[in-house]
């Protein structure tokens, strides 16, 4: 067990050095990665006291360093001072993200919202964005997407162009009938593990239960029992709002000539021919990610775990 273990915790270790992120021994245990992905840590469920005690041992010294309760790669140490800036940075915009996420809770077809990306880490800088996972009504993606982003985009918090910085990066929407995610491998077993649910905890957890395949990647995944402290309490009046709204929205019938422009858009656009880009564009899901994170990250982490 312990030696299996070990290798473990030095491949989570060094996953997340990949991203400049030193963990903490619960975070190790937490996101413990295994590093042959068909075998489970050990025989009997990893508990964060057999991580705490295999670090303890010291057997892992000249691989991974303890600093102020982080642990890094070995001459990676100078990256905890850099954590600490980063979360009380990211818990600043991770604040407004609360706040934003509750001025739109009222939009029609908004089902639940959630901060991903380095925020979700707390390991954003000043000049970050703020990455959103959308789940949107089944049947109403195109005009829940438009609704969404016209209205950010009239508050002016709408990523685009060269407008970065505190504003929402747009880039992945699901519908509530299919929220089991299509790439399933390292990367998004650790992005969707990072998760924050802004609004709507009821169907993150649904969303968990159908995600169920992280345990492939993450042995210790387990599912979230209490809300987060970003997530926005429920409000019967802006419920009440938003089925106003979805009524009015319901009878213009505007899905299928909005489906129809978007995707001639979509297909238009010269990032949908990126070789290695994961665009999708249908009526359960809108995805537009051009230069994917999850490929480079694995690569890196390979080259590093071969040293």
């Amino acid at each position: 067990m312990s030696y299996r273990l070990g290798k473990n915790v030095i491949a989570t270790v060094t996953y997340y050095d990949v991203m400049d992120f030193p963990v903490t021994a619960f975070e190790i245990w937490k996101h413990l990665i295994t590093q042959d992905f068909d075998q489970m840590v050990c025989d009997r469920p990893c508990t964060l006291g057999d991580i705490v005690s295999l670090l303890a041992t010291g057997q892992l010294d000249g691989k991974i360093v303890e600093k102020n309760g982080f642990y890094s790669l070995v001459s990676r140490e100078y990256l905890i001072a850099k954590r600490i800036q980063a979360e009380k940075v990211s818990v600043l915009k991770l604040k407004r993200m609360r706040r934003l996420a509750r001025m739109l809770s009222f939009l029609p077809y908004l089902r639940m919202l959630g901060a991903t990306g380095s925020l979700a880490m707390k390991n954003g800088t000043r000049e970050s964005d703020w990455d959103m996972f959308v789940v949107l009504r089944s049947g109403k993606i195109w005009i829940g997407r438009t609704l969404l982003t016209g209205f950010l985009h009239c508050i002016g918090k709408r990523r685009h162009g060269k407008k970065i910085q505190d504003r929402a990066c747009l880039n992945y929407f699901v519908t509530d009938d299919n929220l089991e995610i299509g790439t399933k491998d390292l990367f998004s077993a650790h992005e969707y593990r990072f998760l924050i649910p802004l609004l709507n905890v009821s169907l993150f957890r649904k969303f968990e239960l159908k995600n169920r395949w992280m345990l492939e990647y993450r042995p210790n995944f387990i599912l979230t029992s209490i809300p987060h402290l970003f997530t926005v309490e429920e409000d019967i009046w802006r419920k009440s709002v938003q089925k106003k709204l979805e009524t009015l929205f319901d009878v213009l019938h505007f899905e299928k000539w909005l489906a129809s422009w978007q995707k001639e858009k979509i297909r238009r656009n010269p990032k949908t021919l990126i070789e290695g880009s994961l665009i999708e564009a249908h009526d359960q899901a809108l995805i537009f990610l051009p230069n994917p994170r999850g490929p480079r990250v694995f690569e890196k982490y390979k080259e590093r775990l071969s040293v």
